[in-house]
């Protein structure tokens, strides 16, 4: 799907606002589609209240599948030729929601093993040396919901865990470690805010406060970052292979 897309701009602003105006192009869809997945977990919540998990898997559901949408869409309208209408991104969307909820569920672990590296005790940041590495390597696994959803040549079962081998190997190519650092801090202001907030709902004992802090924030965020994610993901690719053939 990649192959005949247009000419993408050079710098790193131009590339966010690329990004922002292909979300815009198919907000309906986008939003909608959030929208739904956020009351589908409101629902599940509310028949759950106490289970943690029902929220952790109805996140990576919902997320997957507007991971799965917007990475399609956007990759869509980059391309040359005619535009793809909205119902057939679904359609392609839905085909690759359960690969790209593998990849999702296996990075959020990798996510979740390091947070402590993060937003842990002094100790456990190695008293702040931890957190930049750590944070750059959440970055780094931003394109692998994007090569789960347009890679239709490698086997599933294959893609599933090369998928992130893939992208953090391309993120970290030298030429690409400025624009790098800049996805890593978008990538990890979302969930710098939802630790916040959900310290600062239990301090208060508010009910319901890991739907609360978490699940709104996801909705609200997860398309249009996923489409920056596409974006410089393409640009990603063109850098390393323009590195090649000089």
């Amino acid at each position: 799907m990649i192959e005949d897309r247009r000419p993408l701009p050079e710098s790193s602003g131009a590339l966010v606002q690329t990004a922002f105006r292909a979300y815009r192009r198919r907000f309906a869809l986008y939003f909608g589609t959030a929208a739904g997945g956020l009351i589908a977990e409101a629902v599940a919540t509310c028949l759950a209240p106490e289970n943690t998990g029902v929220i952790d898997a109805g996140s990576i559901v919902v997320d997957s599948l507007i991971a799965a949408v917007v990475t399609l869409g956007v990759v869509a309208d980059v391309r040359e030729g005619d535009p793809l209408p909205d119902r057939a991104v679904a359609g392609r969307a839905v085909e690759r929601w359960g690969l790209v909820a593998v990849v999702a569920t296996l990075v959020q672990l990798i996510t979740l093993s390091t947070s402590d590296a993060v937003f842990g005790t002094p100790e456990s940041t190695g008293y702040g040396l931890l957190i930049l590495p750590i944070v750059l390597v959440w970055g780094s696994l931003s394109f692998a919901t994007v090569i789960a959803t347009i890679d239709e040549k490698t086997p599933a079962r294959v893609l599933a865990f090369s998928s992130i081998g893939r992208s953090f190997s391309l993120a970290i190519a030298r030429q690409n470690w400025r624009r790098l650092a800049m996805l890593a801090i978008v990538a990890v202001l979302p969930v710098l805010v939802e630790n916040v907030l959900m310290h600062q709902l239990e301090l208060r004992k508010v009910a319901g406060s890991t739907f609360i802090a978490n699940i709104p924030i996801d909705a609200l965020v997860s398309g249009p970052l996923q489409a920056v994610f596409t974006i410089f993901y393409l640009d990603f690719v063109r850098r390393s292979s323009g590195s090649r053939t000089k």
